[in-house]
Order: C-alpha cells, then sequence, then structure tokens
C-alpha cells in the first residue's frame, strides 16, 4: 500500500501533466484509419457529427474508407453545410440565429452556401481554429528530419537536409535518395536540392514530425511521363504522422515554387519543387487515370478548369531557386536549376 505522501506526490504529479495532456490533445484532432472503421464509428468515438467528419475529408458519410488513410476531424465549433441544407436550418440546428452565424463567418446576404462549406459557430473563432494556423510545436532539431520510407522497411532515420546556412548537405542528399528508390535494386539517383529543402520547410512547419515517403523516384510509364516530377527527382508522395491531409496541402500551397497534390482516394500528398507553382485535386483511384477537380468534386465531363483551388502564397521565400549543396570537406556547389515547370501529362504538373 502507498503511504499518503507518496499518493500526494502522484496526485501532483497527475495534475502538472493535465495542461500539457491536453495540449497533446488538441494539437492532434486526426485519426488513421483502421480496418473495420467508418465514419459513423470514428464520429462517435470522437463526439463529433458524422456529416461534419465526413465533409471535413471531401466524403459523405456512406462512402467507404482507406485503411491507413488520416482524417481531420473537426474542431469544436466548426460545422459543415449538408446537402440540402440552409442558413437558417443550421442556425436552428445548433441553437443560434441567422444574422449571427452571418457575422461569425462574414457571409453577405446574397452569398449562396454550397455543400462542404465550413461554418464556425458564434464564439468560435475561425482563425484560431484554422488548420493552417495551428500551431504545430517547435522542431527539436530545424533541418533535422524524421524519415522513413514505406519501401525501405519503415525503420525511422535522422536526416539533415538543411543546415544552419540554409545549405543542402550532400551527405542528407545521399541518404534522401536511399529513402525515395522504388526497391533496393534500383539506380541510385541524386534528388534535386530544392526538394530537400522543400521537406525540410514542411518538416520544422509541422514540428519535426515523422515522414513516410510513400512514392519517390519513378521511371516514365503508364500515367507517368518523362516531363513527371517524380523522374526528375523534383517529387515525392508523403504522409506525416499526426498530421491530416488537407493541413499538409494547405502548407504546401502556402510556398512558392512549388507543387502540391490533393487526393482524395489515396492517403499521401503529393509535394515538388519547381520553378513554377503548380497543384491540383485528383479524384481517381490508385492506378487509375486521373480524374480532376475541386475540394468539394470532380469536374463534369465537359467543364475543364471551373472552380480551381486557389493558391494562398504567404511564404514566397521558404524553398528558394537558388540552392547551394556542400560537402563534408565543406567545399560548396550551386544546385542545378533547370526544368521548365510544364505540365507532366499525369496530373497538372505532378
Amino acid at each position: 500500500m502507498k503511504s499518503p505522501a507518496r499518493l500526494g506526490t502522484l496526485a501532483l504529479v497527475a495534475l502538472a501533466l493535465l495542461p500539457l495532456m491536453a495540449s497533446s490533445a488538441a494539437a492532434q484532432r486526426t485519426h488513421r484509419v483502421r480496418r473495420g472503421d467508418s465514419f459513423a464509428r470514428i464520429a462517435r468515438h470522437f463526439h463529433v457529427s458524422v456529416w461534419d467528419l465526413a465533409l471535413a475529408n471531401h466524403s459523405r458519410p456512406s462512402h467507404g474508407l482507406t485503411v491507413g488513410d488520416q482524417l481531420e476531424i473537426p474542431d469544436e465549433g466548426e460545422v459543415y453545410v449538408r446537402p440540402g441544407y440552409s442558413l437558417g436550418r443550421i442556425a436552428r440546428n445548433n441553437h443560434t440565429d441567422v444574422d449571427a452565424l452571418r457575422r461569425q463567418n462574414h457571409l453577405r446576404d446574397s452569398d449562396h452556401l454550397h455543400v462542404g462549406q465550413r461554418l464556425y459557430l458564434p464564439g468560435h473563432e475561425a482563425h484560431a481554429s484554422s488548420h493552417t494556423q495551428r500551431d504545430w510545436g517547435t522542431p527539436e532539431e530545424p533541418g533535422v528530419l524524421r524519415l522513413r520510407s514505406t519501401r525501405a522497411g519503415g525503420e525511422v532515420q535522422r536526416v539533415r537536409l538543411r543546415d544552419s546556412a540554409g545549405r543542402v548537405p550532400e551527405e542528407g542528399l545521399e541518404e534522401l535518395s536511399l529513402l525515395m528508390r522504388r526497391h533496393e535494386d534500383a539506380e541510385r539517383r541524386e534528388p534535386h536540392p530544392r526538394l530537400a529543402i522543400l521537406l525540410a520547410a514542411i518538416s520544422d512547419h509541422f514540428g519535426g514530425r515523422t515522414i513516410t515517403i510513400v512514392s519517390g523516384f519513378r521511371e516514365a510509364r503508364r500515367f507517368t511521363s518523362e516531363a513527371s516530377q517524380h523522374v526528375s527527382g523534383r517529387a515525392t508522395d508523403i504522409q506525416i504522422e499526426g498530421v491530416g491531409k488537407r493541413a499538409l496541402f494547405d502548407f504546401c500551397r502556402s510556398l512558392g515554387e512549388t507543387g502540391c497534390g490533393y487526393y482524395p482516394h489515396t492517403p499521401f500528398v503529393h509535394v515538388d519543387a519547381r520553378e513554377t507553382a503548380a497543384q491540383w485535386v485528383d479524384w481517381s483511384r490508385p492506378g487509375r487515370r486521373p480524374r480532376y477537380g475541386t475540394l468539394r468534386r470532380p469536374y463534369h465531363r465537359r467543364e475543364q478548369h471551373a472552380g480551381r483551388v486557389p493558391r494562398n502564397v504567404t511564404l514566397p521565400d521558404a524553398v528558394p531557386l537558388n540552392v547551394q549543396v556542400v560537402a563534408a570537406n565543406g567545399a560548396t556547389r550551386p544546385a542545378e536549376v533547370t526544368g521548365t515547370g510544364e505540365s507532366s501529362g499525369e496530373a497538372p504538373g505532378g
């Protein structure tokens, strides 16, 4: 039996940890889909509406889930417009009034709602709850990444991809090259140094969380053309532990001269380093022909570029065009700045 003094000490420790536990829970509003999961089951676990959960992830409650996918969990006070819902119905369901809902979301009388539109209830700050504004914490060592590859045993490796002077270490490029290979016997190629800088910027923003490389180097075949950023070593498809796809996609779109691809039916986000910014949403299933659209739905057959996803570049200098590579002996060389940044054929720039 523990002494009263010992119990008192444990109680104090537990109380001290409560704010940290609460902070951690608030920062990790994501869920990795496991076998047997459904939108209804996950919604019950997190005490959120099944429709809000599905629409927050650009889906419907009746749609199936892919094991390993990362779902965003709606924050408190965050609601989504369902099919057939009006502002009045949303207000009634949430015990508020239409005018307060309009003021909170800066809506005019003439504004029309669309299915999947995110709204915030009165008393809940949109900017504080936004995934793009969330504070993901400080990395233990900026420029040093925790990386693993789905094709390299899955072991986490610490790799320095950017030094304190903003240069890319040759050793880091070699390690990244191994993680980006399609298989063990694949020819070793050097990734473009700007891709290393891009991955370092992503890692630092998300607090140094582990990044999984799903696909790096590719050969030109099927829907991958010779112009693909994957073929030239400028692109990789990634997941981040504890970070939803939408948060990663939104951050990528805040950077200048990068390519960002969002795939609602896959668990990863495409990121690449190019000379002109590009972004797309591809609703196709893995291994199928691309089917582009907006974050809400695929384009109809007759639509071309209706409803393009807006780009919001707020960090134009995070991935500079001119990058230096530094060797172990201190010698430096400039990274090649080549490539047109044109479309690859498999995606609007993939």
